[in-house]
């Protein structure tokens, strides 16, 4: 913006929970930092649901729903993160529960925290965020809009007219309440999560739970949101999809009916035991690979300290991008970071159990003669893999090597004759899962993922970057990095596990094979699911469970094509947004998830190609140019890698301010 016309200006902040706290305390703190223009400010602040915690992390939800991070991880300040001033109430989650021990439920630095505390940190944090901005000589006044955007148009002058319904305390439009107009000169659409239209195969079974009076559908939902009151006890729920949700689920409807989880003094895998109420239903989930996300292993840190990345490095990739230009995941990138992967489960390995590889001198050989052959940099990941496996056959003939990708998919090729075997197989694979996470940095397989881990991290830079190609984005990272990722490093807590093994043997929790199969049948009034790859106890269909539930355990989809919001929608109708595309391997353009913008700051482009200058954009509608939208931003990380989320919106507030 320029700086020397305007005197006054309006900014207005469209979506208040943590991206909009985080413009806020960047604009704060280059206001302190005197890196702003001359003139002053209304700050219009709009979201349906209160400043700071907005719609999904309200402190009003239920307490039994966790993070998926431990308390020392988020922030939605700058508080010591490299790169970035902190403004003057800057605090991470950690500062404010060292701060605040009764208001955070006194929970420890390496706890994962209920949503809801959090919530209380991010109203805490909004509200110092508003006292210091009203203090400030350059604000005249900060004015809060409890309202639905529900239209956005540019005007010839480049100012935007924004159109808001206003809402009741609860988030609700108040539609006898009519509509307000508000004219800001800069808007930054921080949406967060958006309500999206369900696809044509769940609106199928949507429509034919209503019409069959006794069956019951819940699409892709908030986890808070989600009504389960109505679920009966004796009632069969499948539950489709087997991430954050799905324990979310399974908390509400064992613990949150009166059921307690207690200690059974037993190792890893059967750490707990369940004593049911009586008032809960019976669970059955199902999922593409048929098995959870692994549990995260406990460690005190976001990378385990031990993990370091030798050959996916620095001066690597920066080698890379001199010779290419830009980065290929697959040709480029996987052969480092599997090398990555595999040194870092064999150096655990001869670290823990050199009895594994024949004895410590054995060990300590084998690991120096597999780093000599890593040191190749001319091998791909597929001969890399080979001649390990021809080094481990002279040390340890018995053992297979490592190979992460199929721990992702451990049902990708089995048949199971019966379901009572593949729920055997499936609570083993759990109880071992369990096992590793237990041990920490003592496990080599958690070591391994603990380098996958920060491979991703490292390709979320690039991505943002716009180093990584569009093809390998779409082929790659969509394709089968992000699967393989999720699957092992983005698991719940180990608690959660532990609590589904223990509902398990208590006889209220089953598992769907890979691949399920649902129907709904109107008349019998059930649903079904089946896998092709589990039998009936006759071997002759496979087995089938059924349901009068069927809840999918999923949030609604983030991509902007899909999106119910009002504002969205009007943004792409009237061409004032665009989806942003994708160039595929034949080089034809394919819809991205996010909005077309510029590179940061992310300024929003319309769909004839124009940018709006003074539209920009931060948060999950960036999924077209970044990667895992969805996480906050670390403490303590570099604004320049894993804080991005940070410098996008310090980025933001530079623009604005002129600076």
């Amino acid at each position: 913006m320029d700086r020397t016309v305007v005197a006054h200006r309006t900014l207005a902040v469209v979506g208040v929970g943590p991206r909009g706290v985080m413009v806020l305390d960047r604009f704060l703190a280059r206001l302190e930092s005197d890196q702003a223009g001359a003139g002053s400010w209304t700050l219009h602040l709009v979201d349906p649901y209160r400043v700071g915690s907005g719609r999904v992390w309200r402190p009003d939800q239920d307490p039994l729903l966790l993070m998926n991070t431990p308390a020392f991880f988020p922030t939605a300040c700058a508080a010591d993160n490299p790169g970035l001033r902190p403004s003057s109430v800057s605090a991470s989650f950690d500062d404010w529960r060292r701060a605040h021990p009764v208001a955070a439920g006194g929970l420890e630095r390496e706890d994962y925290p209920p949503r809801a505390v959090y919530g209380r940190y991010l109203e805490d944090t909004a509200d110092a965020l508003l006292a210091a901005l009203r203090a400030r000589p350059e604000v005249r006044d900060v004015v809060v809009h409890r309202a639905e955007t529900v239209a956005l148009h540019p005007t010839d002058d480049g100012d935007a007219r924004l159109t808001l319904r206003p809402c009741d305390p609860g988030g609700t439009p108040r539609v006898e309440a009519g509509v307000e107009e508000l004219t800001a000169d800069a808007v930054v659409l921080c949406l967060g999560h958006q309500d999206a239209v369900l696809s044509a195969a769940q609106r199928r079974l949507a429509e034919t739970a209503r019409e069959s009076g006794v069956l019951h559908y819940r699409g892709p939902h908030l986890p808070a949101e989600l009504d389960v009151d109505a679920v009966g006890a004796e009632d069969t729920v499948l539950v489709r999809g087997m991430g954050l949700n799905a324990f979310d689920l399974q908390a509400r409807l064992t613990e949150g009916r009166g059921g307690v989880f207690r200690p059974t003094g037993a190792g890893a895998g059967e750490a707990l035991e369940y004593a049911p109420s009586g008032r809960e239903p019976r669970l059955h989930l199902m999922s593409r690979r048929g098995v959870p996300y692994f549990p995260k292993a406990q460690v005190d840190a976001f990378v385990p300290r031990r993990v370091r990345l030798e050959y996916l490095s620095d001066a690597a990739v920066a080698d890379l991008l001199d010779r290419h230009g830009e980065l290929d995941v697959a040709e480029h990138v996987w052969p480092l970071l599997h090398r990555d992967v595999m040194r870092h489960y064999y150096a655990t390995l001869a670290r823990v159990h050199p009895e594994a590889l024949g004895g410590p001198v054995a060990a300590g050989r084998f690991l120096l003669e597999l780093v000599g052959m890593f040191e190749d940099a001319g091998r791909g990941a597929p001969v890399t893999a080979r001649h390990a496996e021809e080094l481990l056959q002279g040390y340890a003939p018995e053992r297979r090597l490592l190979d992460i990708r199929s721990w992702a998919e451990p049902f990708r090729d089995a048949v199971f004759p019966s379901a009572a075997e593949h729920q055997g197989a499936v609570a083993e694979l759990l109880g071992h899962a369990c096992e590793e996470a237990a041990a920490g940095e003592d496990s080599p397989f958690m070591q391994a993922v603990g380098a996958l881990h920060a491979g991703r991290l490292r390709i979320k830079t690039w991505v943002a970057q716009g180093l990584v190609s569009e093809v390998s984005r779409v082929r790659d990272v969509q394709g089968w990095l992000e699967p393989l990722v999720e699957g092992l490093a983005s698991g719940p807590p180990l608690v959660r596990i532990e609590q589904m093994l223990a509902l398990h043997r208590a006889g209220l929790l089953t598992w769907a094979g890979p691949s399920p199969q649902v129907d709904a049948d109107a008349e019998a009034g059930v649903f079904r699911v089946r896998s092709p790859r589990v039998g009936a106890e006759d071997a002759v269909e496979p087995a089938v469970t059924e349901g009068t539930w069927l809840v999918e355990a999923m949030m609604p989809p983030n991509r902007v094509d899909a999106a119910a919001a009002p504002l969205i929608r009007q943004m792409l109708a009237d061409g004032v947004a665009a989806t942003g595309t994708w160039e595929d391997e034949e080089g034809a353009p394919r819809p991205s998830t996010g909005f077309d913008v510029t590179a940061r700051p992310h300024r929003l482009r319309s769909a004839d190609g124009a940018v709006h200058e003074r539209i920009l954009v931060l948060g999950l509608q960036l999924s077209g140019v970044q990667w895992g939208t969805a996480i906050a931003a670390e403490a303590g990380a570099d604004a320049r890698d894993r804080a991005l989320f940070l410098a996008d919106a310090d980025a933001a507030a530079r623009v604005l301010l002129g600076a």
